[in-house]
């Protein structure tokens, strides 16, 4: 229930790329946390109201899966366009059990989650990942949705070791 954080709930080629990229990141002196791995249909149901239904549907269906309840000004910003059901994430367990998508995020000088960082920082930990076989989402080398759209969120960029 609520938000997994656990890297071996990715598939294994996809942990590998993660570990990698975190070892590059601590080389590199940037601070990095992970966000998210895997994600319940319920959560991600959760993520999918957000922007589109009411504060208060959202909050009894984030509520449900034990994710913090938001604001009014929170619930304006639509985070998702996968509703979990047709539509699903690749946060999403697929049918191997796994899931094929990590939202990772750069900390601050004081050790907080930097969802405000410029974009430079963002595209810092952006290339990181791309070398280490991760697509960066947001500008990367693959489905790129728009720079800053979806900063955090990276995939596996193929399936090739």
């Amino acid at each position: 229930m609520g938000v997994c954080r656990d890297i071996k709930a990715l598939a294994p080629i996809m942990q590998s790329r993660v570990n990698r990229f975190l070892l590059e990141c601590k080389r590199q002196g940037v601070k990095v946390a992970i966000i998210e791995t895997v994600r319940s249909e319920d959560v991600q149901k959760a993520y999918y109201a957000q922007g589109r239904e009411s504060l208060e549907t959202v909050n009894e269906l984030r509520k449900k899966t034990g994710l913090y309840l938001l604001s009014e000004s929170e619930n304006k910003k639509i985070i998702t366009n996968c509703d979990g059901v047709k539509n699903k994430s690749n946060h999403q367990a697929r049918a191997d059990g796994y899931g094929y998508a990590i939202d990772i995020a750069p900390i601050d000088i004081n050790n907080r989650i930097w969802w405000s960082a410029p974009q430079q920082i963002w595209e810092e930990i952006g290339v990181i990942a791309e070398k280490c076989g991760l697509d960066w989402c947001a500008g990367g080398y693959g489905a790129t949705w728009g720079k800053g759209f979806d900063n955090p969120h990276f995939e596996l960029m193929d399936d090739k070791e």
